[in-house]
């Protein structure tokens, strides 16, 4: 009977550690950082969350019940719409398959990854990308990069849109401007590094000191940026 009971107390408190685990006992590595977390696993808030250089701000987060039963542990990301500081909706999971996101809709700042370039913002709309093995190997949803006009001469008020996909080992988005001139082709690897090449397709010689200036330089049809960096 003492036995039984030991057993069945242990096991009562294996259950209430899990039940009420931190969620920032889970919340850390591989890049991922946060001012304050508070709450549990089931039930939490993110002050902060950045990816990386990515900021995505303070969110909502909670671990998912259903895929832990199939190795999968998935965390819930929402944020409301407020007033310069648009909502966010989706999930990052990692497991035996590999790292995901899933049916991500957000807007991230990305300024700081592609200065001097003037990128404001990447949107994600139905974005879900998964990667196993160090491989990508399933992406879907729509991507747009806006930009600022504090650029002379460039004006891409509409931004670049695109489809990601995979290409190889990485994940590739696409991105082209509604006339087809400017091209953005973003490749990201499973490691956290990435590579932005953009394309400036015509004679642009009214704006080639500003261009020069952001980091363009000439080629065959127009001018070119490279750069590469890691979240």
């Amino acid at each position: 009977m003492k036995r039984r009971f030991v057993i069945a107390s242990v096991a009562a408190l294996a259950v209430a550690t899990i039940l009420f685990m931190p969620l920032r006992t889970i919340i850390a590595g591989d890049g991922i950082t946060a001012r304050k977390v508070d709450g549990i696993i089931w039930d939490g808030s993110i002050r902060d969350l950045r990816l990386g250089k990515l900021s995505v701000g303070d969110v909502n987060a909670r671990l998912l019940f259903a895929p832990l039963f199939m190795g999968r542990a998935e965390i819930l990301l929402s944020r409301g719409n407020a007033q310069f500081v648009p909502g966010i909706a989706g999930s990052i999971s990692r497991g035996f398959s590999g790292v995901s996101v899933n049916n991500l809709s957000a807007t991230l700042p990305v300024g700081a990854l592609f200065a001097p370039f003037p990128a404001e913002n990447i949107q994600f709309e139905g974005f879900s990308a998964r990667f196993a093995a160090g491989r990508c190997v399933e992406a879907s949803g729509q991507v747009r990069l806006t930009l600022s006009d504090t650029m002379p001469g460039l004006n891409l008020q509409n931004g670049m849109l695109g489809q990601p996909r995979c290409d190889g080992a990485q994940l590739l988005l696409p991105l082209v401007s509604q006339s087809a001139m400017e091209r953005a082709d973003i490749r990201l690897s499973a490691d956290g590094s990435y590579t932005v090449t953009i394309m400036l397709n015509a004679d642009r010689g009214g704006q080639a000191a500003a261009l020069n200036l952001a980091g363009f330089r000439s080629v065959a049809g127009g001018y070119r940026l490279v750069q590469k960096g890691r979240f």
